[in-house]
């Protein structure tokens, strides 16, 4: 069902320089021809049609094609911000960079080279040097026992929860019925994934959601499912979408389940957000595009990186993200 869109004419101009931006995305045919090329110079022709072609010079390092793709989306974003009666449907994707810089931080690090908008450099640094009081709230709502310090190896899937309930939060302020399922969606899908990837490791999965929740009403489910500890068990206590890709996984070899599964929630993220583009003005409009904005750079540095390394193209094929056109 196609949720709710009220067009606004505040987000008229916005969105018209959408309409124009939406014609520069590439179909999945593209990304195949791009998988296709033998020589690694004959990529630049076919990169001169995407959203890099203002990224691309003469000397390009090819190793440095992630830095671009990621330029490229950052740039492209904070530029239609400025132009938005709000900000919060940019934010939602900028807010990753946040938290990538968080990470520098923690780990005592002085650089942060991502693209945010809630963390300044002054907050940032002050992190690095010991002051957590600094943390954002996200952050701090965690539960798992801060007296024992942030390991190494438990900060991602922290800063995976903190992120989490920052995009809850935001979903809730922006009241979009569109938002709210894509974000409610990609909840629901990492706490699974992440279940998964533990249980793969024979860990215990209630430690594992000390280090992620709360999640506002996504605490119960995942509670529920950490108790059953069983994928197979998981369908019958999620949604229709999320136990269909968890069933679709299933029919894979068992160490492409989870990565499969990942693929999945991706491509069904997109189509969620494809709705967007039925709006003529609106917040969803700018989301829907940086949703597909996304993606498409996603595929871009898969498609380069890939041939780069000489990963078989059928590999690379079998991980392209759905495109948004």
């Amino acid at each position: 069902m196609i949720p709710r869109l009220t067009n606004d004419a505040h987000w008229g101009f916005v969105s018209g320089r959408i309409s124009v931006l939406e014609n520069r995305f590439m179909n999945k045919d593209f990304f195949l021809s791009l998988i296709s090329q033998e020589h690694i110079s004959d990529l630049i022709p076919y990169l001169q049609e995407t959203f890099l072609k203002d990224y691309l010079t003469p000397v390009m390092a090819w190793v440095d094609s992630g830095d671009l793709t990621d330029e490229c989306f950052s740039n492209t974003a904070l530029s239609l911000r400025s132009e938005c009666p709000s900000s919060l449907p940019v934010d939602m994707f900028l807010i990753q960079g946040d938290y990538l810089n968080l990470k520098n931080a923690l780990m005592g690090r002085t650089e942060y080279p991502f693209a945010g908008v809630t963390l300044s450099q002054e907050h940032l640094l002050s992190i690095a040097g010991g002051d957590l009081s600094e943390l954002p709230q996200a952050m701090r709502e965690a539960e798992f026992n801060w007296e024992t310090g942030i390991q190494p190896e438990t900060i991602d899937i922290i800063l995976d929860g903190a992120y989490l309930r920052h995009l809850l939060s935001m979903a809730q302020e922006i009241n979009s019925e569109l938002i709210s399922k894509y974000v409610r969606f990609r909840v629901i899908s990492y706490i699974i994934t992440v279940l998964w990837r533990t249980l793969k490791k024979n860990q215990p999965l209630k430690k594992c959601l000390q280090y992620i929740l709360p999640l506002s009403d996504f605490s119960s489910i995942a509670n529920e499912l950490a108790a059953a500890g069983n994928p197979e068990v998981w369908i019958s206590l999620v949604d229709g979408d999320v136990g269909d890709l968890i069933l679709d996984a299933f029919s894979m070899p068992k160490d492409e389940q989870v990565p499969g599964f990942e693929l999945g929630v991706q491509n069904h993220l997109i189509k969620l957000a494809k709705d967007g583009k039925l709006q003529t003005a609106g917040p969803e409009r700018v989301f829907a595009f940086l949703a597909g904005l996304q993606a498409e750079m996603q595929n871009l540095k898969l498609t380069i990186n890939g041939r780069v390394n000489r990963i078989d193209q059928k590999v690379l094929r079998s991980r392209l993200r759905e495109c948004y056109v």
